[in-house]
Formats: C-alpha cells, structure tokens, sequence
C-alpha cells in the first residue's frame, strides 16, 4: 500500500521479550508484512495483514470536469471521492453527493444526475452538461457533514451556429434618426451561445412595415466574433408596430420585437383643414385644423404647443372669435368655434405657434352676410339743447345676427323715448323707411332738460334696439321763480328749507349754466325790522339758495321780492313770522344808580322772555333768578331773587344793596334759557346816621401830638362812609384818670365825611384814657383806652 511505519520501531528486549506497542501504517491495503531483526540474530517475518480506511472526513475530485461544448455531457464524467483522514478512500462511504457551478462566467445552468449516491467511497456524474459557453467555470461538490470543495477551472465552448437572434433589438426612434442603439444581430449554437467564430454575412430587412416606410443604411453587414452590428439603420415614416428580419446562409432567421417610429421635432405647420365659405357670425364648418410636421412631413404627434391663428387678409374688418390659441393634440391644433362677424370676399387666416414655427396663410375664403335680425343705432343721439333738433341726425341700421348691414332692408322703422327723467315730448318725424338698410331722422328734438334719456327703435320682425344715454341742456336763463318759496317760521329761525331762486330758460327748464348774482329783500314788510341773513348769492347750477336767511319780528302777510341784473323782479307767496318758544331773557328794564338800602326802582328791573328773534312770549312763565354779577362794593343783594315771569315779563321790585360800589352788575339766569348781564350801576351812600372812630388814638407821652391823627368818620346806617356829610364833629376826654385836659383842635368840619384830629395833646400821663366823639343829633363814638406816658 505504500505505507510508512509509525511509532517507535526500536526497543531493548525486557526478559528476552520486545514489545512494539505504538506501530501505525497511514495507506490501506491487504498484504502487509513486518520483518524483526536484531545485531546477532536471524530475521524473522510477520503473518500477512489488512490496514483499512477510517471514517470518511473529506471530499474531493477523483475526476475534475473537463472543457466541454456547451449542452453536451462532460465527459469523461465527473468522479467525486470521500476520504479519511489520512487521505485513504473510504469504501464504506455510499452517501449522496451534489455538486453544483461554483464560478460560472457564462451565466449557464448546469444540467444532469445531481446529487448522486457514492459506490465504494466514489460519486460518479454521468451526464453533467452546462448550457452557456464560458471560460473559467468551477464546480462545487457537497455532501451532508462535509466541507464543500471546488474543481479545478474549466471551460464550456460554444457549438456550431445554428440560428439568428437580435441580440439588441431596435428601439422607438424618430423618422430618419439612425436607430440606437444600434440593432445587433447574434449567431447563436444549438443552445443559443453566441458563435464567436461565425462571420457570415447578415441581412436585415423590414419584416412588418405599417407606415409604408423605407429602410435605409447598411442592411448586409459581416458578423464579428458572430455579432452583426447594424449602426445606422433608420426609417423615414411613423407607425408604431413596425419589425425587423434578419437572415444567413444556412442558418435560422429571426424577427425583431415591434417598435415604433416617432415624428421628429416639429419645423412647420400647415392646415389640414383649411377654413371655408361661412355666414357671417357662424361656425366656420368643417373645423379649421392645423397640423405641425417634422422636416419629413411626419405629423409631429409630440409637440402639444399653442397654435394661433390670426386674420390675415381681412377684406371686410371682421373680428376672429372663438378659442385661439388652441393646444396641439398629438401635432393637431383643433379649432371647433371660429367665427368672423363680418361679410367680406378673400378672408385667408395666419397659423403660428412658438419656436419659429409659421406664420402660414391658409386659401382665401368668404364670409357671407346672413339675414336682417336686428336694429342697431349707426349714428347715435347727442346731447342737445332743450327745443333744437338733435344734430348730427340719429341713424338706425337692420343687421344680420353677426352685426353686418343688411343693405336690402327697407321696413319702416319707429323710433321712441325709452327712458324720459325730465317727462320730454319727443318731437319730429318718429317713422321712416330705411334705405339701404339705414332708416335716418332728421329733425328729433325734445323739450325738457335732464340727463340719461335714452329712444327705443322698432321694426317688424327685427329685434329692437337701445340708444346711448344722452342729455338734454337748458337754453340761457330769461326768467326767475321761485324754487322754494319762504315758509311760515318763528321769529329769528333760519327758513328750512332753505329759500331758493330758479333761472329758467324760455321754455321753462333750469338754466344751469346761470351763475349771476341773485338779491333778496322784503317786498310786504309788516314788522318793520331788515332781513337778517345771506341776502344776495352767486347761482350754482342756475340756483340761488339763501341760507341762512330769516326774520326777527313776528307778524303776518310778509312777501320776498328776488332780482337780479337783466330779469323781471319776482316776489313771493306771502309769508307769517310767529312767535317762537322761548329761547333767551332779555332786559326790559336794566338796574340804575341808587342809594344804598334803597330799592332799586323807577323803573323796576324787569326782564323779557323772548323768542329767537326778540319777540316776547307773552304765554312765558318761566322762572328767573338774579345774582350779583361784578360787586366792587363786597354788597348783598337783598329782596325778592327768583320771580316767575308773567305775560312773559319777570319784574324784581324790591332789589337793594347795602354796600356803595361804582360797576356793580346783576345776573339773571332761566333754566334752559340763555340768560343776561345787566349794564353796570352804582350804589351811593345813605345819609349820615353816626360817627365812628375811623383812626384811633395811641399811646402818647404827655403834652406831645397823638400820632397818628385821630379820624372820625361820618357813616350810614349800613357803614358807608356818607361822604356828603360836612358837619363838626368834636372829641372830648371820656375817661381820664390823669385829670388831663385834651389840647389842640378838638371840633373840626368834616370833609368828605370824615373829620380829622392833627393836633390832639394831653398833658398828664395816665393809663386807661378815652376819647369820645360828637356831631349834632348823630350817634357819637369811644374810643378804645390808651396810655399817656
């Protein structure tokens, strides 16, 4: 078996005896023998014996695959062996064993017997094949408990060419574009495996052909490495659908999957349907249609752009309506609704559309009137002078329903007010007859000035028709009147409405253009007082307003008179002034000059209430109360304060002050009335009633002058000085403790009421002294003690 001998083949003999207890042999195999040999002795030679396989621990190729034309059997087959350990076959070992492509460049697929079961340690595959030429496949084989081990490389070739197969099929390419990529037709062996040895010459053509196209380029080429490269084949009209086939000597033909011809990028239009003869305002029928090409003449279906059309030549100044621009579908721009509303001869139309495509013009076509329909106003109304004929004249054309004249139109026609603001009268020749289809009217006028009149025209059978608005103007101003004559109002009240002066043209309308100035004033005037007031005002729009304006005095049978420059003075419907409600107090009798103490009368204070305009409301009965206004004399106001008013007239007769004052002034005040300030009077004193002490004496030394002189005062019974008092008065000692006698001037004659003591003495001292003072039948005075030092 080619073994080797293991273990420790040298040992000293023990008792004659040599043991041997760790030999091995690595190969199988019957047969073996030992030999024993010893320095001195004979050899000995064992009996024969068997070394056996142990447990299979390994697979691996006992035949490796070999390269081999693809579909058929590797052969000689592939052998796959189980081993043990030492490498020995293992002879037991009748497990099942797969293989499988390990590398497999050729993406093919590996046919045949797998897994086999092993006989005798040894998996035998009898008809491994792969189908796909390669170089460099391996195989894997595997077995439950096992590592999987791989073959050695080798190579799968192809066979000998059978067939034709388009290996890059052509592709949806625009008209006249070389189709890419470019088609390649392949020579393929029984198991369709490109035959890289095959160089014959290939043909292609047009198989399924439904545009009715030409297939150009180089339609025979020489396969290489068994491809035929096809780089420049290309067909000129759309479809889709189309196919190729491709044909050599002695081998299959095949045919390519269909695809399609698209157009190429659209470079102009033309009207597939062009416009034809049309009734003015009518659908143009067939549809116009507009179709965008590529340079082949293919119908550019990709191009989705806007198409316009426009009038080009456009004999009769009609108006395209309809909807333009118009979205292409699929290279089509479809226009369901065009219309020209105008007759005429030679109409063509203009189709363009962005990036430069166009503009094209279309063959002449007509538009063609329809019949009379309707009116319509040709020369319309203008505004005009209130009595003068509308200039130019009013016209009225029949027109077919697309507006055109219709010049064979010659009904009578009648022409009316539609809207009247001002209640005119139309006048003039309201019927004519057309002529040509036109119905004129020559001499329409109206009466009454206003703005927005409108006529109305009618005709049998016709569809009537609205003028513009127009205005009637008033002619220049000839007379006044009066637009809001006065009303009856209360006295000082402004006339609500205001009082207005119209100037009228000759027929009676406002003339608004009249600005002049307009006067006012009293023609009756029963009250005898002016107008009070806006009296003479510049017209607006031929109107004087005057406001505000009104009269103060209450009475009847009041008129207005109302001039201005050129004009027939006009008066007014007369006129009452009441007495209004009460608004104000007002004096009937103001305060004057009196004595203090003294009512103040002659006459008595006495106030009005009155009206807005003065008038006393006799039926007034209104509270009125007085109050000191100014009072420079510090004075009260004594009597009766708040009187309620009688006939309208409140009286105070029993007012006094007690304190003389020069400006004093009084208050007089109503709830809800203004109220009023008197006019200022003066309070003069009362006659002299007693003398006071005014200055009194201080303490002196003996037989010097009290300084600073004593004054003794004249006053009323209410303590003002009575300045017109001019008697003596004489001082005396009243209390004298110091037995003095009192020197100086001791009666003096008072001056303005008050007399003074310059040069009073006393000669001994003393504390305690008094003075007294008398005049006449006055009440006299002491005064306070003082010292004499």
């Amino acid at each position: 078996g080619g073994s080797t001998l293991g273990g420790t083949t040298t040992v000293a003999a023990v008792g004659g005896m040599a043991s041997f207890g760790d030999l091995t042999l690595d190969k199988t195999s019957s047969g073996y023998g030992l030999t024993a040999t010893a320095t001195g002795l004979s050899t000995a030679t064992s009996a024969s014996f068997t070394i056996t396989a142990g447990t299979a621990t390994q697979l691996v190729f006992g035949t490796p695959p070999s390269t081999t034309i693809a579909g058929r059997e590797i052969s000689p087959a592939v052998k796959v062996r189980a081993l043990d350990a030492l490498g020995n076959l293992v002879p037991g070992f009748t497990g099942s064993v797969s293989v499988a492509l390990g590398a497999n460049p050729g993406g093919g697929t590996l046919s045949g017997t797998t897994p086999v079961a092993a006989v005798g340690g040894v998996a035998t595959f009898f008809d491994l094949s792969i189908n796909k030429a390669g170089s460099g496949y391996t195989l894997t084989a595997a077995a439950s408990g096992f590592a999987p081990v791989t073959s050695s490389a080798f190579d799968i070739t192809p066979g000998t060419a059978t067939q034709l197969v388009f290996t890059v099929q052509p592709s949806t390419t625009v008209a006249g574009a070389a189709i890419s990529p470019a088609v390649q037709v392949s020579a393929l062996d029984a198991a369709n495996n490109v035959v890289p040895s095959f160089t014959g010459p290939v043909t292609v053509a047009l198989g399924n052909n439904p545009g009715g196209s030409t297939l150009g380029g180089t339609t025979t080429v020489a396969a290489v490495g068994g491809v035929a490269t096809f780089s420049n084949l290309s067909l000129d009209k759309t479809s889709s659908g189309y196919g190729l086939t491709a044909t050599a000597a002695g081998l299959s033909s095949t045919t390519s999957s269909s695809f399609t011809i698209t157009a190429g990028t659209a470079t102009q239009l033309v009207f597939g349907t062009p416009p034809s003869t049309t009734i003015a305002g009518r659908q143009i029928s067939p549809a116009v249609k507009v179709r965008a090409l590529d340079a082949l003449g293919n119908v550019a279906t990709g191009f989705t752009g806007d198409v316009t059309l426009a009038l080009g030549a456009n004999p009769g100044g009609g108006t395209l309506s309809g909807t333009n621009p118009v979205a292409a579908v699929s290279g089509v721009a479809t226009f369901f609704d065009l219309s020209i509303n105008k007759t005429g001869t030679g109409y063509t139309l203009t189709a363009s559309a962005g990036g430069g495509l166009g503009p094209i013009t279309s063959t002449p076509f007509d538009i063609v009137p329809g019949n009379a329909t309707q009116l319509v106003f040709a020369g319309q109304p203008t505004s005009t002078v209130a009595g003068q004929t509308i200039t130019p004249a009013v016209q009225v054309s029949a027109l077919d329903p697309a507006g055109n004249p219709v010049p064979t139109f010659a009904g009578t026609v009648t022409i009316a007010l539609g809207n009247n603001p001002g209640g005119s009268t139309l006048g003039g020749t309201t019927t004519v007859s057309a002529v040509n289809g036109i119905a004129t009217f020559g001499d329409l006028s109206l009466d009454k000035t206003s703005t927005g009149y409108w006529l109305t025209v009618t005709a049998a059978g016709l569809s009537s028709a609205r003028s513009v608005s127009f205005n009637i103007t008033a002619g220049p101003a000839t007379q006044l009147v009066w637009g809001t004559q006065p009303g009856t109002i209360t006295g000082g009240t402004i006339f609500s409405p205001a009082v207005k002066v119209r100037a009228l043209d000759a027929l009676g309308n406002l003339a608004t253009d009249f600005t002049e100035t307009v006067t006012v004033a009293f023609g009756a005037n029963p009250g005898g007082q002016p107008l009070v007031g806006t009296t003479t005002v510049a017209a607006v729009g031929g109107v004087a307003t005057f406001s505000p304006l009104s009269v103060n005095v209450a009475a009847t049978g009041y008129t207005l008179t109302a001039n201005a420059t050129g004009f027939a003075p006009v008066t007014s419907v007369s006129f009452d002034v009441l007495v209004g409600p009460p608004t104000h107090v007002d004096f009937g009798a103001h305060p004057h000059d009196e004595v203090a103490g003294v009512v103040i009368g002659s006459p008595f204070v006495r106030l009005r209430v009155e009206d807005a305009g003065g008038n006393l409301v006799t039926t007034a009965t209104n509270a009125v109360s007085v109050a000191l206004g100014a009072n420079p004399g510090g004075g009260t106001l004594s009597g009766t304060t708040t009187v309620n008013a009688v006939d309208g007239l409140a009286t105070f007769d029993d007012l006094t002050l007690d304190k003389v004052g020069i400006g004093y002034t009084l208050v007089f005040t109503s709830p809800g009335l203004t109220g009023q300030t008197s006019n200022t009077f003066n309070i003069s004193p009362a006659a002299a009633a007693r003398v006071v002490f005014t200055v009194q004496p201080t303490s002196t030394t003996a037989g010097s002058i009290i300084t600073p002189a004593v004054q003794v005062t004249a006053q009323d019974q209410f303590g003002n000085v009575a300045t017109g008092f001019a008697g003596s008065v004489t001082v005396a000692i009243g209390n004298n403790p110091g037995s003095s006698t009192l020197g100086g001037t001791t009666t003096i004659a008072s001056v303005g009421g008050v007399a003074t003591f310059s040069d009073l003495t006393i000669n001994n001292t003393g504390t305690g002294y008094t003075l007294t003072a008398l005049a006449g039948s006055l009440t006299g005075d002491t005064t306070a003690s003082f010292d004499i030092n």
